[in-house]
């Protein structure tokens, strides 16, 4: 009973001594995070990091940068980001141009929507429902817990400090490429869709204009398979999130002064179109050639 007894302490005190190590190698930012779950990047470390994929991907994407739409954006974001724990920090809100129907968040406070998406979108409420729902995976913190069950401790320790250039391009990679950082589980969705709805109805937002988007988008997956199979890699949708989502809904107390839409969004969404064409004419330009450099 007593080498029992002896064993079972030196099982614990190991498992103690190890869990020190590891907090002490990589910063203090081992085990159960801000955001909940099994996290070895801590929160300042996954803003960090976010910050410097998001310099690379403004680099590189075609982001909308007009200062009206940009500002819009950031004023919807920042508005659902209020009702969170992680109010204090900053956040970002980006557009990229493309018809992709998509919309994915970044380690950091990074948020990132496709034109497409938007052009998609028939209220104010189902956008605010697609940044609610990108927001929550971020207070959640669901991508730096799927990159540490991914990479483990030794080459997140190394990503961290910089010094694993190759893994810190293969996530660049895959971000610019497929248009998200890491695939989410069922129940990393079901989180985000609860959290979302919570966020826009304490926003002031209608949260059954993130139901009324989830359907427009499963009824166009069945029309035309495909069209939005990047959506739906990245964020499998089926009914049975639809049915959790609404029930979720039903149990808020009534609201008399929800938003579901505003003059301003379909401002926005002109503008968007107008930058679309704008684009899509300036390249179907011909330069003379005594002009090229």
């Amino acid at each position: 009973m007593q080498v029992a007894r002896s064993y079972v302490f030196s099982k614990y005190l190991v498992t103690f001594l190890v869990s020190v190590l590891v907090s002490l190698l990589v910063g203090g930012c081992v085990g159960i995070q801000p955001g909940g779950g099994f996290n070895l990047v801590s929160v300042q470390q996954e803003w960090r990091l976010g910050n410097r994929l998001a310099q690379d991907i403004d680099r590189k994407a075609n982001l909308v940068t007009n200062p009206s739409s940009v500002a819009y954006i950031n004023q919807l974001g920042q508005r659902l980001v209020q009702q969170t724990e992680f109010r204090n920090l900053p956040w970002e809100f980006h557009i990229i141009r493309g018809r992709e129907i998509n919309a994915f968040n970044i380690p950091g406070g990074h948020v990132y929507v496709y034109t497409g998406l938007i052009q998609k979108t028939s209220t104010e409420s189902e956008l605010a429902g697609v940044l609610a729902h990108e927001i929550a995976h971020g207070v959640e913190r669901h991508a730096t817990q799927a990159l540490s069950t991914q990479y483990g401790l030794g080459i997140i320790t190394s990503l961290l400090l910089g010094q694993n250039p190759s893994v810190y391009e293969q996530l660049l990679a895959q971000i610019l490429g497929a248009g998200y950082l890491a695939s989410y589980s069922r129940n990393a969705e079901r989180q985000a869709d609860q959290l979302g709805a919570r966020y826009m109805y304490q926003a002031g937002f209608d949260p059954n204009g993130m139901v009324i988007f989830f359907q427009k988008l499963l009824e166009e997956e069945r029309e035309r398979p495909g069209l939005i199979e990047k959506f739906f890699s990245t964020h499998p949708l089926t009914e049975e999130r639809i049915r959790n989502v609404s029930y979720e809904i039903s149990r808020f107390p009534p609201r008399p002064d929800l938003i579901t839409d505003e003059p301003q969004f379909h401002n926005f969404k002109n503008s968007l179109v107008r930058g679309d064409i704008y684009e899509r004419d300036w390249r179907r330009v011909r330069i003379p050639r005594r002009y090229r450099y």
